[in-house]
């Protein structure tokens, strides 16, 4: 295979387009941007896949596995050719779903609510009439305190809406580039998730792909099992180094039961998403 590669070489990026692309029509965004109904919620899918191959291109994939160890590992290649699948179209889909799940898995984020976010939904917690129970509790260096006057907490609401109004319509509530770029920091958390989500979420993509192209089923062709291919995969990849996954599917099919349904809110350090 070519080491440098070309998000515009459709014979190389079938795959990975296959995936992001997802199955059904897509909807395009005012901009005239294509937006997928895939597994995998890119904001810009052709950005993405120019990230991808910069990144590839680059060397910046953190995946142990290279491409000639995957070329020269037999049991990958037997079940491979025994799929009919293209190996160096396979072998950048497993790079992206690596760096893919990585970048939210390990390097992933999660939003904040902004400022404004934050006020607006405090304020919408006061009711139209005082008869509502009501506390509101406070927690400082200085100690902690619980309010359950409804009538104070109603004033305090009342009073903070009038002056959230209020700086709405002043002209004095511009941010110093120093203010804005404090909101923006406070707005991203860093989130780390487990490795064992990164390994339901890695074979999870793998299985969307062969989802999505039932031609590559294998089912007539005896030991060619697909789920038997990613289990191989993620012990390949280090993403697990429990040889277990090397020899069986009994392994995988456990991680896959036990994060059934499971939805990460986290969001890719690299590819933007939504």
């Amino acid at each position: 295979m070519q080491q440098h590669i070309d998000s515009s070489n459709e014979k190389q990026f079938q795959y990975i387009f296959s995936i992001i692309r997802g199955k059904g029509e897509p909807f395009y965004t005012s901009d005239g941007i294509a937006m997928f109904p895939s597994l995998i919620h890119l904001t810009d899918p052709l950005e993405a896949m120019d990230i991808f191959a910069e990144r590839y291109n680059n060397d910046e994939i953190e995946c142990p596995l290279k491409y000639n160890s995957y070329i020269a590992a037999d049991d990958l290649q037997d079940i491979i050719k025994g799929l009919q699948l293209d190996a160096d179209a396979f072998w950048l889909l497993i790079m992206f779903c690596f760096d893919y799940a990585y970048s939210i898995c390990l390097t992933g984020f999660t939003y904040n609510d902004s400022e404004k976010e934050t006020i607006e939904k405090f304020i919408a917690l006061m009711h139209s009439n005082d008869s509502s129970n009501m506390k509101l509790s406070l927690k400082t260096e200085k100690g902690n305190m619980d309010i359950c006057n409804k009538f104070i907490i109603s004033n305090l609401l009342k009073w903070i809406k009038q002056g959230y109004e209020q700086s709405k319509n002043t002209e004095n509530n511009r941010l110093s580039k120093k203010e804005f770029q404090t909101m923006l920091d406070n707005r991203f958390n860093e989130k780390t998730e487990s490795n064992s989500k990164m390994i339901w979420l890695f074979a999870s993509l793998l299985k969307y792909f062969f989802e999505l192209n039932p031609q590559f089923d294998g089912k007539h062709k005896r030991g060619i099992n697909k789920n038997f291919l990613i289990s191989k995969l993620i012990y390949y990849t280090h993403i697990s180094t429990n040889d277990n996954f090397k020899f069986d599917t009994e392994t995988l099919k456990g991680f896959l039961k036990q994060y059934k349904g499971t939805k990460i809110d986290t969001h890719s350090s690299i590819y933007q998403d939504f």
